[in-house]
């Protein structure tokens, strides 16, 4: 069997079998349990952490000395900044879909980060300097947009099921349900024949593997919220 099928394979094991999948907000979202509220909850967290995935794509780039990376990064962030279209950058389309929840922007901005929110983000952010910027892009790969498919199409699942949306509410979804594939594939192609020993294995594996354990806190922090009751004191959250 070719080795870069089997390095390839075994990457995407570690998030295939990783715990996260039997997380149980996502088997709430699987079955469409959440709350309208519960959606708030998530949405608000889950943009604080979009906002900042152009600066986690920038700081693997300012890492990165070899050229053809850095196109295939460059390439992901002018997606994520919507080509050059303001109104069509990641973080405006998530924008569109917490105004559908009845939050607004200046509202939005107001809340802060959870702790759990801030390690996913300081966890990504802090792969590169830690193990490189190729296991950093392993990371972004395997336990990113390798597994957007699967995990949004979940959450999508129970945000659907909590209340009714357009379609242009939901286009952040449904852009990185079909695109991040696709970003994947190119990471992939370009990873794999980088990976020259068994260490340099190593370290993409433990970047994955990091990856996927602080997206696990953070859905724990979604929970958290949850059962803290943290409607009541986020009066203009769930304001009606």
């Amino acid at each position: 069997m070719n080795s870069k099928f089997i390095i390839q394979s075994s990457f995407r094991e570690i998030a295939k079998s990783h715990p996260i999948w039997e997380h149980s907000f996502l088997h709430k979202c699987r079955y469409q349990e959440l709350t309208l509220e519960e959606v708030k909850l998530l949405a608000v967290q889950m943009y604080k952490f979009c906002k900042e995935f152009n600066r986690i794509l920038a700081s693997i780039l300012s890492c990165c000395e070899d050229e053809n990376a850095q196109m295939v990064i460059l390439e992901n962030l002018y997606d994520e900044m919507g080509q050059g279209k303001a109104e069509k950058c990641h973080p405006e389309l998530f924008r569109k879909f917490t105004r559908a929840l009845g939050i607004d922007d200046r509202t939005l901005a107001s809340f802060s980060k959870t702790p759990e929110t801030n390690n996913l983000i300081n966890t990504y952010m802090g792969i590169a300097p830690e193990y490189g910027y190729l296991a950093a892009l392993g990371a972004i790969c395997y336990a990113s947009e390798g597994i957007v498919n699967t995990l949004y199409t979940q959450l999508y699942k129970g945000i659907v099921g909590s209340g009714s949306f357009t379609k242009e509410s939901l286009m952040f979804f449904e852009v990185h349900i079909d695109l991040d594939t696709d970003h994947a594939k190119k990471l992939a192609e370009l990873i794999e024949p980088k990976i020259t020993c068994h260490q340099q294995e190593i370290k993409v594996r433990q970047a994955i593997l990091k990856a996927m354990d602080a997206r696990v806190i953070f859905f724990d922090g979604i929970e958290r919220q949850i059962f803290n009751g943290n409607f009541a004191v986020n009066p203009l959250l769930f304001k009606s």
